[in-house]
C-alpha cells in the first residue's frame, strides 16, 4: 500500500497514542488536504539522529535517507485551521507498518510504499508478569511527579505498553526500539530498562 508521509524529527508515534502536530509547510497542508479527503492514514516515521549507528531502525546514516523504516500509521481524528493556512492537527497511532520504499517524486510531499507489520504472538503469562512488574515500577516513578495516574492506565497491554514509553519520554532511539519489538513481551523487556525492574525479576 502507499501511505504519505510526515516525518517529524524524532518523534515516535506509539499505537494508541495521540499526537498534536502543526502543519504549516505548504507540502503537509497538501499532504493533510489529501488525507481529509481520502480519509486515509499516513505514515509518521522516526526522524534517526545523525550518530545512529549504520543499520538502526534499517536506515543509513546518509541525511537523507535517516527516516526509520518501521513506522506507526497516524489516523486523523481532529482539525482545526488557523486564519494564517497553518493548520492544528490531532493524530491517533494505529497499525505497524514497515516501509519498504520511499518516493520523493511523485508528490510534494514523501510517499512509501509500505506493509502491515503486526506483532508475533508472545507468551501471555510471561507478558503479564513482565507488565505487571513495569507498570509498578512506572506508576511509582509517576507518583513521586504527577501524583496517582493509575485511573489513566488502559486495559490492553498493546496500549498499557505505548502509554508507559509515552510518559517516560524516551528518546527518538529508544522510543524507536520499543516500537521495533517483535512481540509485547520484547516491547515490555525494553520498557523495564527505563522504569528499574531488577534483572532478576526477569528471569
Amino acid at each position: 500500500m502507499e501511505i504519505p508521509l510526515f516525518p517529524v524529527g524524532e518523534i515516535v508515534l506509539l499505537p494508541g497514542m495521540a499526537l498534536p502536530l502543526h502543519v504549516f509547510e505548504s507540502r503537509y497542508r497538501e499532504l493533510l488536504g489529501r488525507v481529509r479527503q481520502t480519509r486515509e492514514p499516513f505514515g509518521i516515521p522516526c526522524v534517526l539522529p545523525a550518530n545512529t549507528p549504520a543499520g538502526f531502525g534499517g536506515a543509513s546514516r546518509e541525511p537523507e535517507a535517516r527516516i526509520a523504516r518501521v513506522a506507526t500509521l497516524a489516523h486523523l481524528v481532529d482539525v482545526s485551521y488557523n486564519p494564517d493556512g497553518t493548520a492544528d492537527i490531532v493524530v491517533v497511532g494505529g497499525e505497524r507498518v514497515k516501509i519498504l520504499d520511499i518516493n520523493n517524486e511523485k508528490y510534494p510531499y514523501s510517499c512509501a510504499q509500505a506493509q502491515l507489520d503486526p506483532l508475533e504472538p508472545s507468551n501471555p503469562q510471561w507478558t503479564k508478569a513482565i507488565a505487571r512488574d513495569v507498570l509498578e515500577k512506572f506508576l511509582t516513578r509517576m507518583q513521586t511527579k504527577f501524583g496517582d495516574v493509575s485511573n489513566e492506565v488502559p486495559e490492553d497491554m498493546l496500549l498499557k505498553a505505548s502509554f508507559v514509553a509515552a510518559n517516560l519520554r524516551l528518546s527518538g532511539m529508544d522510543a524507536q526500539r520499543v516500537l521495533e519489538a517483535k512481540n509485547l513481551f520484547e516491547r515490555f523487556e525494553i520498557l523495564s530498562e527505563f522504569v528499574g525492574v531488577p534483572k532478576k525479576l526477569l528471569n
